[in-house]
């Protein structure tokens, strides 16, 4: 009977020590929310005319029929860069000039003796440490800017800057004829060729009454077949070019 105690005892204790696992409550589902379709109001798209009235207006010139002069096989850009430095460098002046101390007015005089004055020695008041007085090694009108381009690379930058332009399709070959002077029929004309919203025309003839009614367009440059530079060339958005420049065009870049 003892042992029968024991062993109960024994079996409530574990039971006292024992933890009971807690039960987790348990989470009611909870129901579906019905779901509403916001309808979002889509942004109204703000066309700006000035960007899509250029988009619409492409360059698409028929350059087909152009000369050899517009189809280089290799655009050489060093040296259509060499041409653009000797043109600028040949249309400097070069008129900056400064007065050396013998051409300073005045400073004859020795300003002090020559000893015993405790001074620096002085011969006159226009040497170039004085206030007033003469340029040390000034510039010159006698400088020379000129930069030499070989005459093969010059035709190389011609017809290589004429080919991109061709590539662009942005060459036209029209002759723009006027019977007086008025830069009223001269942008119509340029108008009817649909070119006016271009920022930088070039237009080669050499009719002086083109060349006077467009001298005051601002975005417009009128220039003799003779006298185009390549710089005015890798400058325009499109060349407007008469068939006598065609021809002189041709010429230079036969040689």
């Amino acid at each position: 009977m003892a042992d029968v105690k024991k062993t109960t005892k024994a079996k409530s204790t574990e039971e006292k020590k024992a933890p009971v696992a807690k039960k987790a409550p348990v989470k009611k589902a909870a129901a579906p929310k019905e779901t509403v379709k916001k309808e979002v109001a889509k942004p109204t798209k703000v066309t700006n005319t000035k960007k899509d009235f250029n988009k619409d207006l492409t360059l698409n010139f028929d350059n087909k029929n152009l000369p050899n002069v517009f189809a280089s096989e290799k655009i050489y850009e060093q040296a259509i860069f060499d041409s653009i430095l000797s043109e600028r460098a040949s249309r400097r002046q070069g008129t900056h000039s400064v007065k050396s101390r013998a051409e300073v007015r005045g400073g004859g005089k020795k300003p002090w003796r020559q000893k015993e004055t405790g001074r620096a020695r002085a011969g006159s008041t226009r040497s170039p440490i004085w206030v007033g007085g003469g340029r040390a090694f000034g510039p010159t009108p006698e400088r020379n800017y000129e930069l030499k381009v070989n005459r093969k690379v010059k035709k190389l930058a011609f017809i290589s800057a004429l080919t991109l332009l061709a590539q662009s399709k942005a060459v036209v070959a029209d002759d723009l004829k006027l019977n007086k002077i008025s830069t009223k029929e001269a942008i119509q004309k340029l108008n009817e060729l649909n070119v006016t919203h271009l920022k930088h025309i070039l237009v080669v003839s050499n009719d002086e009454l083109v060349q006077k009614s467009l001298n005051n367009v601002p975005n417009v440059v009128v220039v003799r077949p003779n006298s185009v530079l390549v710089e005015q060339l890798v400058w325009a958005d499109v060349l407007v070019l008469s068939n006598e420049g065609l021809e002189v065009f041709k010429v230079r870049g036969e040689k």
